[in-house]
């Protein structure tokens, strides 16, 4: 009796997803989600396997019909925010210091084009196949989708043809993926830096951290480097009869920086102006990086700190800033901060979405963001010195974000025949491009199209795994039939071709590039945008060296790899 009450609640549940398609997406997503966090050591799924496996479940206990136009939608949307997060690395990268690790991620994509189509040859592969051995062989979860709308255009193939085609991109993707993720991720954090003659990847990286200053104490928090604000009652001394400006003068000539905001004469509160003069028995505050202060003796021993709490209520703001200032460009933070924003001090720099190691020595790159502190009144005189105020706002510039698409997807609609199959962008390629000029418009004036985090990470990993969560239902039924008939040969297949341009790369370079080590390892993890393995490599590393070689890499690699979609489709077709 329990039995047959439970067959009919779970018959009720499947019938019920198979009627509203909406929940089975969703169950799709909730479960997914979870599956991604799960972690061992330090790799994870991730959200985007997790969603596509869960999809296969879902799809494999309710036989669940999706319009493609909710699949379409979700992943040109998808598309548009990855081509907007990397568009002012993937410019940055096409001059300057980036033009080696550009043509090595370039190197790096080819080659891995190259050995998917001779073993897809090889192994009597059509283009369903090829492309999931494509996409999660060099773990590019976007190639599904571009391959997907590239099967749909090819002539003289059936409907149930084009359907067969894209499940085996999904079971390909799912098993290559899965084994080629971990792969990558022990090979550059463990085998690749001993095949370079790197023994410890860890000493080699505070090697380097040294060499370009940015090096952290082991064992002392990163608060320790933070501003500190003070305030000491003078006592005689060489500060006793100075003006604020020659005393902070004297300090930025010692290589140190102070900052006076304010002080107390007697009763009075009084704002310390460059030409105000500094009396015995005045009580300062003083603003300095910690390790500036200790080593100043500009003002101690002469001075007493005192606990002024009056003196320490004036207002301090935090504030993202995007240089857009041309000046700044090339320039040392050091220097640039010297002359055109000597009251306040950089906390954080970001660039391509990523957190780098900085020091005053760091040149700046035109659309960095980089956080600054101070009182409020000179960090809002810094403003017009620097670039744009990237102020905290939950606002999109929908607008800029939605005519980007419609343009991408027009350049995206002609095709062009080639070897009797029309070949063109899609609209979804389209709308990468079109991704990758708007997001390099915003980085270089960035008055409009705003795209706060939030709605992009919606757009982009929700929009992705929106994607590979309908694939993952629609391709559940045959999941299994195509899992027995290539998986073991999958397996093998997709670490070949995860490994190959790892290794050709990883030797390219060492002796030809001639990258340190460190910065190597990330250049290849983001030539096969693995972002399992660049956090392997900094675990290992125990230092965010690694990053700077990963940017730029990461911003050419998602490009042509998602491009690589089509190309595969009309090789093997």
């Amino acid at each position: 009796m329990v039995g047959d009450e439970g067959e009919r609640m779970w018959k009720w549940f499947t019938d019920t997803l198979h009627a509203h398609a909406e929940l089975a997406i969703f169950l799709a997503l909730a479960i997914g989600f979870f599956i991604g966090k799960l972690r061992y050591k330090s790799l994870t799924l991730g959200a985007v396997t997790g969603t596509l496996l869960a999809g296969v479940l879902v799809g494999l206990i309710a036989d669940v019909a999706i319009p493609d136009l909710v699949k379409t939608v979700a992943f040109v949307a998808f598309l548009f925010a990855l081509g907007y997060n990397v568009g002012p690395q993937f410019f940055a990268g096409l001059k300057g210091d980036g033009l080696k690790q550009l043509l090595m991620a370039v190197i790096s994509c080819v080659v891995g084009l190259g050995v998917v189509i001779v073993l897809s040859k090889l192994l009597g592969y059509g283009p369903g196949w090829g492309a999931g051995l494509l996409a999660g062989g060099l773990t590019q979860s976007s190639v599904i989708g571009v391959a997907g709308t590239a099967i749909s255009g090819l002539p003289h193939v059936s409907a149930h043809a084009v359907k067969e085609y894209q499940s085996q991109i999904a079971v390909g993707y799912a098993v290559c993926y899965l084994f080629g993720t971990a792969a990558a991720a022990y090979f550059l954090s463990s085998i690749a830096p001993r095949m370079v003659g790197t023994k410890d990847l860890k000493a080699s990286a505070h090697d380097l951290e040294r060499s370009l200053g940015v090096a952290e104490e082991t064992d002392v928090s990163p608060a320790y480097y933070s501003v500190v604000r003070r305030t000491y009652r003078i006592d005689g001394g060489v500060a006793v009869g100075r003006d604020v400006a020659d005393l902070e003068s004297s300090a930025r000539e010692a290589g140190h920086r102070m900052v006076f905001h304010d002080l107390r004469r007697g009763d009075a509160l009084l704002p310390a102006k460059p030409d105000t003069v500094i009396r015995n028995g005045d009580v300062v505050t003083v603003a300095a990086r910690r390790g500036d202060l200790v080593a100043l003796g500009v003002i101690e021993p002469e001075a007493i700190e005192v606990d002024d709490p009056g003196l320490l209520t004036y207002e301090v703001e935090t504030l993202s800033i995007v240089i857009t200032n041309k000046k700044l460009v090339g320039t040392s933070i050091g220097d640039a901060f010297a002359t055109n924003a000597p009251k306040v001090f950089v906390n954080k720099l970001v660039r391509g979405g990523h957190a780098l190691p900085w020091s005053d020595s760091t040149p700046i790159h035109r659309g960095d963001e980089i956080t600054i502190q101070g009182g409020k009144e000179h960090v809002e005189a810094a403003i017009r010195q620097l670039g744009y105020p990237n102020r905290s706002s939950d606002s999109t510039d929908m607008s800029y974000i939605a005519f980007g698409i419609v343009v991408g997807g027009l350049i995206g609609v002609p095709t062009i025949a080639v070897a009797g199959a029309d070949i063109g962008l899609t609209t979804s390629g389209g709308a990468l491009i079109l991704g990758l000029v708007f997001g390099w418009l915003r980085a270089k004036s960035p008055t409009f199209g705003r795209f706060p985090p939030a709605a992009n990470w919606l757009m982009s990993q929700g929009g992705l795994c929106l994607f590979v969560g309908i694939v993952g239902i629609t391709a559940g039924p045959s999941f299994i039939s195509g899992l027995r008939a290539e998986g073991l040969t999958l397996v093998v297949a997709g670490l070949i071709v995860t490994l190959t341009p790892m290794i050709v790369c990883l030797y390219l370079g060492r002796y030809v590039f001639r990258f340190p080590t460190p910065i190597l390892l990330g250049a290849i993890a983001g030539s096969n945008t693995t972002t399992a393995a660049i956090g392997a490599i900094t675990d290992r590393a125990e230092s965010q060296i690694p990053v700077l070689g990963y940017t730029v890499p990461y911003a050419i690699a998602n490009t042509l790899l998602t491009i690589w979609g089509t190309i595969i489709v009309a090789v093997l077709s």
